[in-house]
């Protein structure tokens, strides 16, 4: 039987949760600005992002003993970060927010319900959660279908270097490490924002093979790769 998982944790059978309805699997849209020029033959196009996707979930729980399944589900669902669908094998996908609509009771014993999901534009490969450390230069390999977004320990002190394929990443790394979080955006030392440990753009994996060169000083990385698929 189809379901899913929250949080790589929470089972929808665990909540006695039932789907009553194929889920629509959605995927990834580009958004785009078309812009009229005068003079020029037909519109020009300017790829600006992706659009989030929405999941429905229709939803049966039983309400034989009381509505405490209903909103432990309703619970579970609107607290969750990540969601995997038994549709979707070897994947998961990032939620963003989730809204749970009133309880339906329509048959003897059963409720119903729907969960709408509003999730990150990709799905992201399960293998891209594990960890990957180097302690010398060396290959990585994408395997998702666009460029990743990871998250990079660098382990050493003083202003460091980290080259992936042909672009350098200056790295000031006063503390002993420092992180890199490409997805969110920001750098952080021992739990602490760091605005200046990165000089550069923060790093991507193109999909394919990439290669990594420690510069002097750096004793290992630790990547998590995210990987992930349009």
């Amino acid at each position: 039987m189809f379901g899913f998982t929250l949080n790589n944790q929470v089972s929808s059978a665990s909540l006695g949760l039932r789907l009553t309805a194929p889920v629509a699997i959605p995927a990834s849209v580009r958004r785009a600005d078309d812009i009229e020029v005068k003079g020029r033959a037909g519109t020009l196009t300017r790829f600006t992002g992706w659009e989030d996707t929405e999941i429905d979930l229709e939803l049966a729980v039983p309400v034989r003993d009381g509505l405490d399944q209903y909103r432990q589900a309703a619970h579970e669902l609107t607290g969750s970060s990540t969601i995997a669908l038994t549709a979707e094998p070897g994947v998961y996908r990032k939620v963003k927010h989730c809204e749970v609509s009133e309880l339906r009771r329509e048959l003897s014993g059963w409720g119903f319900f729907t969960a709408r999901l509003t999730c990150q534009p990709f799905t992201y490969l399960t293998e891209g959660l594990n960890p990957v450390t180097l302690t010398a230069s060396g290959t990585i390999t994408n395997p998702g279908l666009l460029e990743a977004d990871p998250i990079i320990t660098v382990t050493g002190t003083g202003a460091l270097s980290l080259t992936i394929n042909t672009s350098i990443y200056h790295v000031n790394s006063p503390a002993g490490s420092v992180t890199l979080d490409s997805e969110r955006l920001v750098a952080h030392a021992h739990g602490k924002v760091q605005t200046d440990a990165l000089t550069d753009a923060f790093p991507t994996f193109k999909p394919g093979i990439n290669r990594l060169t420690l510069g002097a000083g750096i004793s290992k990385i630790v990547i998590t790769p995210n990987w992930r698929n349009p």
